[in-house]
């Protein structure tokens, strides 16, 4: 199992290494990992070298699927930054040409697999909890979507595998093997896999303990049949004990005045609550083990969201003691 730390190739990451990526190798050898889980879309994506990549995260289109399933409901005068980093583009064929850009892109860099977020948000949803699509729906689309991406390549198969990541939104929760079965079989190339995200998954069960969500989270791997068992084969290891905060601050309107923001003051109003519900702590819990027991995965991601180097180190060896005891 290869142990791999997440970054971005933003400024705003490279910066806490001094704009080096070789400073980047140094902790990643001190940590004790073998390369990083490269969220890309940032400036410095094309210098990275490729020996340091793992895998690749793709960018996180929150409303893309309002824009392949209902491209008349996106406002003709949508502001050009949500077009780019909500819909993902301005049209349904210019976002399958971004997606099939960016699997590319993957490929190029060498990565093992390229992670892929199979849901939908609104951002007043964020809030209500009244999402416009079901899972199902969801799920159906999105196949649909890969299928037409990926007839673009020979034989059918991306150039790099796609890693279907869990999320708590409609779309692949990982928590219902019919659900599981509804997407998979739909789809129509097999150069995939899943990546479990544990705290994603707990953040979908109203989780309040470590303890808590460890339990809860082996219980949905019981409940999984062995060949989804076995297609996980990547994970993004933290832990989410939000179930209060959610219960406290969401199940309710938007606040006054959100849906006539800008895009980017609505996710400067939503990136901190997001901190609070995603939280990406690190285990301290020795039980947590047994979720990799269970699954047993290629890659093991240690995701957290950090201000400093500093504080990314103590998270990392946080749970990397917690994995030894």
């Amino acid at each position: 199992m290869k142990e791999v730390l997440n970054i971005s190739g933003h400024s705003v990451d490279l910066k806490r290494y001094n704009n080096s990526w070789e400073e980047v190798r140094k902790f990643v050898n001190t940590m004790g990992c073998s390369g990083v889980e490269l969220l890309i879309g940032g400036e410095h994506d094309n210098t990275i070298p490729l020996d340091l990549i793992s895998s690749i995260h793709l960018p996180d289109w929150l409303g893309w699927m309002r824009l392949w399933r209902e491209p008349e409901s996106v406002p003709a005068d949508c502001e050009p930054f949500k077009l780019t980093y909500y819909f993902g583009a301005a049209t349904p064929e210019d976002l399958i040409r971004s997606f099939i850009d960016n699997l590319e892109k993957a490929a190029g860099l060498g990565a093992a697999y390229a992670v892929f977020h199979v849901t939908h948000i609104e951002l007043d949803a964020f809030f209500t909890r009244n999402h416009r699509y079901t899972t199902r729906e969801v799920l159906f689309s999105a196949a649909l979507f890969l299928n037409t991406a990926c007839k673009n390549f020979p034989k059918g198969e991306p150039p790099v595998t796609i890693g279907f990541e869990n999320l708590w939104w409609p779309g692949l929760t990982l928590l219902s093997q019919d659900e599981i079965d509804f997407f998979t079989n739909q789809l129509e190339f097999d150069n995939w896999f899943f990546v479990l995200d544990t705290g994603h998954m707990m953040n979908a069960m109203d989780t309040r303990t470590e303890e808590d969500g460890i339990r809860k989270v082996l219980s949905v791997m019981d409940t999984l049949s062995s060949a989804t068992l076995e297609r996980i084969k990547a994970v993004h290891f933290h832990c989410s004990i939000s179930g209060k905060y959610q219960e406290e601050n969401f199940f309710c309107d938007p606040p006054s005045g959100f849906s006539s923001l800008m895009y980017g003051e609505q996710i400067s109003l939503l990136m901190p609550m997001v901190a609070k519900l995603d939280q990406h702590r690190p285990f301290t819990n020795p039980e947590c083990k047994m979720i990799l027991q269970k699954v047993n995965p290629d890659y093991l991601v240690h995701e957290f969201i950090n201000r400093t180097k500093e504080e990314f180190e103590e998270k990392i060896r946080t749970q990397k003691n917690c994995l030894k005891n």
